[in-house]
């Protein structure tokens, strides 16, 4: 095969997968233009919800068991979820709603993981409340 059939050859191939990326780009996004947004954040449900997982982390439960609830509460927590145990918290003030999340900064006390002191920490974290309930650490 001489080097101009390669090239040739090659810029076929990078044609036809040029053109395949394209239309899963657009098949991407012409498949999320019909999907429907949450609903705005209950703030309420939110504020409980984020204590509620606090309060299980707090006595030693774990996130899995979450998931399990009816409704099922989908966390996302990589203290808690590397093994941290949680001594305390405190919601360090009222949160503030955007769109379909409620935010809110939280002072974590976590046990010394040997003998040492306590680490005290303020998180911000992003409840939703709609479709599923959903607890993540914000990345702000």
């Amino acid at each position: 095969m001489t080097l101009l059939a390669v090239l040739r050859s090659f810029r076929r191939f990078h044609c036809r997968v040029a053109t395949l990326l394209t239309c899963a780009a657009a098949c991407f996004v012409v498949s999320g233009c019909g999907e429907q947004r949450a609903a705005p954040v209950d703030v309420e449900l939110a504020r409980s919800t984020l204590m509620d997982v606090l309060e299980h982390w707090k006595k030693g439960g774990t996130i899995d068991e979450l998931r399990q609830r009816a409704p099922e509460i989908v966390v996302q927590e990589a203290l808690w979820s590397g093994g941290q145990k949680l001594q305390d918290f405190a919601l360090v003030d009222d949160g503030r709603a955007l769109d379909s999340n409620w935010f809110c900064d939280v002072e974590l006390t976590l046990a010394p993981e040997s003998g040492g002191e306590p680490t005290k920490k303020t998180l911000t974290y992003a409840i939703g409340t709609d479709p599923v309930l959903t607890v993540f650490r914000a990345m702000l």
